[in-house]
């Protein structure tokens, strides 16, 4: 079928796929070492595809069915694996809205916003992984356009030897495959996937191009523990999609924020699940919870000899950029690097011209992007950026908190220059308050003095807090979580639909920076 498809085309071609996936499994579960070798990414994969599939019937219209493919893939999405392929299925949708047919350029179209999508839903993108193969599946879509290539067949057929070279060189651009010796075996499901659309596009039968794998990756890392891999869905949320990225990556990693307000599915791995699940209730309707222990699965799985894997130029990526931060206390730097800062310098002075020289020197990436955190410190950043024969591109972000704001906006698929406008726009968003401990002479008011909860309330609402969506309270190196906890519950009862946050922010003083949303 190398013309163009209907919604009845569609929904075959991605049945086939979806068989192709449940084929490959096993061989996909075994080549699973990242982000947790817990040998479930293939099976993830063919859940969330077929489970999509379930309960939908043809329709002439391809926009239609592909609203419905995301819809039904989000909601039944499994794992880290399976909910950022309901993300592509999303972005695929997105691109066919109002299309009752699909050409080869409504498929590349598709492909480039299934990638934009996948990466916007993933808190911190890896290259190396299925986000890498769907982004160059797009590109080489993308490409066949633009050099005359249009019929659909033509079209997948670039999409799949760029989506196979991919594969072959994600080993070279994650450390974790490398030393294991397998491919990604996201990846690797999503070339499975992108194959059946081709065979389907040419009228073949029969099973995949990829050849199968036998045996499971020996892994060696991840001695400790991993924790669980915990997914839910939430019914109309009452919150932003970015304040729910900003809640849930304090309490897990491997992140995933999919949908939209209406349905909301997230994914993380961590070793709380009820925390998780107890935060997840402040913001609507919960359902479809699932809670897999990661540890048994793991000692579970069986260990062989690893797979080879064939070597391969690297892909052409978005460009490394470093990031560099000041921070007052330690943990503004620990928040700081864990949003993946390069260089956290952790100061309360002013860095001079000279000693900003020197830690752009510290930085490997030709580019950078400074976030200073002070207004006198955006100064002479600005002034050293200018002596230096390197991109280097200061926002004005004028405390951690903006600065903490603004790493969150980043976006590794995009462009330095998309991410500076995002970023900038994200640190101007966030109204930062000092609050003074309350004195007495040379005594402290005690932590429950009803004078400091008066005035921070007060202070809030005249910056808006009734409006905004997420307080953040950062108590200092003199500072007790008594006092904060204090503020805090009375900011909740002032506030009710204010999420409010405590994190211990390590500013010298007895100073509590206030950061509203």
């Amino acid at each position: 079928m190398t013309g163009a498809w209907n919604g009845e085309h569609l929904l075959e071609a991605l049945r086939a796929a979806a068989h192709d996936l449940e084929r490959h499994a096993a061989s996909l579960n075994a080549l699973n070492v990242f982000p947790v070798p817990d040998g479930d990414t293939g099976t993830n994969m063919a859940l969330t595809l077929s489970g999509a599939l379930r309960d939908i019937a043809p329709d002439p219209s391809c926009g239609v069915v592909a609203e419905r493919v995301g819809y039904w893939a989000t909601l039944r999405g499994r794992g880290n694996s399976g909910i950022i392929l309901s993300q592509m299925l999303r972005g695929v949708a997105a691109a066919l809205a109002g299309h009752h047919l699909m050409s080869g350029r409504e498929m590349a179209a598709a492909l480039a916003h299934g990638s934009a999508r996948a990466y916007e839903a993933v808190l911190r993108p890896v290259e190396g992984t299925m986000l890498t193969v769907i982004r160059c599946a797009g590109e080489a879509a993308q490409r066949a356009i633009a050099a005359g290539e249009a019929s659909l067949g033509a079209v997948l057929d670039a999409a799949v030897r760029e989506a196979r070279a991919a594969v072959a060189r994600t080993p070279q651009l994650l450390a974790t495959l490398r030393e294991a010796g397998v491919v990604d075996a996201g990846g690797q499901g999503m070339l499975v996937l992108l194959e059946a659309l081709l065979r389907y596009a040419r009228g073949e039968t029969g099973g995949s191009f990829t050849p199968p794998v036998t045996a499971p990756a020996l892994v060696t890392d991840h001695a400790d523990a991993v924790g669980y891999c915990t997914s839910f869905v939430i019914h109309r949320v009452t919150v932003s999609l970015d304040t729910l990225r900003r809640v849930f990556a304090t309490l897990g990693d491997s992140l995933v924020v999919a949908g939209d307000q209406a349905l909301v599915k997230i994914h993380l791995h961590t070793l709380r699940p009820g925390d998780a699940l107890n935060q997840a209730l402040e913001y609507g309707a919960l359902d479809q919870v699932e809670v897999v222990n990661m540890d048994l699965q793991r000692a579970a799985l069986h260990s062989s000899a690893p797979v080879p894997v064939e070597q391969a130029d690297i892909a052409a990526a978005p460009e490394a950029v470093g990031i560099i931060a000041l921070a007052p206390g330690a943990g503004f730097a620990a928040i700081l690097r864990d949003l993946g800062a390069s260089l956290v310098e952790e100061t309360v002075a002013t860095p001079t011209v000279d000693e900003w020289l020197a830690l752009f020197e510290r930085v490997a990436e030709r580019s950078m992007i400074v976030l200073p955190n002070d207004p006198q410190a955006l100064e002479t950043a600005r002034s050293a950026a200018q002596q230096v024969n390197r991109r280097i591109d200061v926002v004005p972000a004028m405390s951690s908190p903006q600065g903490i704001a603004a790493l969150l906006a980043l976006n590794f698929q995009a462009g330095i220059d998309q991410n500076l406008q995002m970023m900038k726009a994200a640190a101007e968003r966030v109204q930062v308050i000092t609050f003074e401990v309350q004195q007495d002479g040379e005594r402290h008011v005690p932590a429950e003095a009803p004078q400091d909860a008066y005035n921070v309330c007060h202070a809030l609402r005249q910056h808006g807090a009734d409006a905004a969506e997420i307080a953040t309270l950062y108590y200092s190196r003199g500072g007790d979580v008594a006092r904060a906890e204090m503020l805090a519950e009375a900011i909740r009862a002032a506030f009710p639909a204010l999420h409010v946050e405590i994190h211990a922010g390590g500013q010298p003083g007895d100073s509590m920076i206030i950061a509203l949303e």
